[in-house]
């Protein structure tokens, strides 16, 4: 067996038939490949209408998480199961598009570690941009050449844009953080810089479609904690890679950095509902946290903004469950303190 797809999938049942239709439908014969789709505990029938898809399409089984660890848990989980030579993920609210096989033919002619292939990203409905790079058909090069020519091409985003060969990923056992939302840039990037071989078919082979019900949109799935840990892997993996791939390296510093300031500084509080996070006010989850930003302050060039809340025993974490209206409340009174200090 060739490939292997993997679709982690939460109350999906909307879209994962579009996503497992796209894959079915390409000009690839079905003994070639399998479809793992990994169910992370959905609460509506997202199970019943993949099995039922599966009564006519062989190809295609199903795995139910026994417990909700979020997407990076249900890959971990397809990758183990996985047969095929090479892994693509893909997200159940997206698709494949046809010239997908113009990628898997390059896969199998090249033999590179990775492919990584042109995407179609919607940005409103029927509104397109497209994520390609200046590297020319065929052409292969080294993960750390690569990620030092594209760092800031955004080729380290998403793993679904790309085709893997699986004994390389497994050797990494490197697997993705679980219960964390915002899992996957700071792994891809890491699996980039260490692959031996990588290169690129130029035809748009995926869509990437805008949901507003996506989990890293959605309030029960993306919490300030999930920003805060990936900011924090992003500077740890950054140090790690300073003599490999400096460019890259310089980057995941910056967007790790910002990407904790933002979160500590409260700057989305109004876009979750944080009340409906009370699981995660727990110790299993704070205290790492509270012990990295810690270690962070004290090993790299952080604000003073980051200095200032740790060494105050991380005070706005009880702001977390403070509802929208007393969040504008604390606001206005911001305000107003500025207003009067100016008079």
């Amino acid at each position: 067996m060739t490939l292997s797809f993997i679709i982690p999938v939460y109350n999906g049942s909307e879209y994962i038939v579009r996503c497992l239709d796209s894959i079915t439908n390409l000009a690839i014969p079905e003994t070639d490949y399998e479809v793992i789709v990994v169910d992370d505990c959905s609460t509506d029938d997202t199970r019943d209408v993949v099995r039922e898809y599966i009564v006519s399409h062989k190809q295609v089984c199903l795995i139910c998480q026994p417990e909700n660890h979020r997407q990076g848990a249900a890959r971990n989980r397809g990758l183990k199961e996985a047969k095929g030579e090479y892994i693509v993920f893909v997200d159940s609210d997206d698709y494949l598009l046809p010239d997908f096989v113009e990628a898997y033919k390059i896969a199998l002619q090249t033999k590179a570690d990775m492919v990584y292939f042109g995407i179609e990203r919607e940005i409103k409905q029927n509104e397109m941009s497209h994520m390609d790079i200046d590297l020319p058909q065929g052409e292969i090069m080294t993960g750390t050449a690569y990620c030092e020519r594209f760092f800031n091409d955004g080729v380290f985003w998403f793993p679904w844009s790309y085709i893997i060969r699986r004994s390389f990923l497994v050797s990494l056992k490197y697997p993705f953080v679980e219960d964390r939302q915002h899992e996957d840039r700071d792994w891809l990037a890491y699996v980039l810089s260490q692959a031996w071989t990588v290169t690129y078919s130029p035809k748009r082979a995926y869509r990437y479609c805008c949901n507003h019900n996506s989990t890293c949109r959605a309030p029960k799935y993306s919490t300030i904690f999930d920003h805060v840990a990936s900011g924090i892997r992003h500077i740890d993996l950054s140090e790690r890679l300073v003599g490999q791939c400096p460019n890259l390296s310089q980057l995941l510093y910056i967007l790790g950095k910002e990407e904790i300031e933002n979160f500590l500084r409260l700057r989305y509080l109004t876009k979750f509902s944080w009340v409906e996070n009370l699981s995660f006010y727990d110790e299993k989850h704070l205290k790492p946290l509270i012990f990295d930003l810690k270690r962070l302050c004290n090993e790299y060039q952080m604000s003073r903004t980051v200095h200032y809340i740790v060494s105050n025993r991380l005070l706005f974490l009880p702001l977390l469950l403070i509802a929208t209206p007393i969040a504008d409340l604390i606001r206005k009174l911001i305000s107003f303190q500025r207003q009067h200090r100016q008079q």
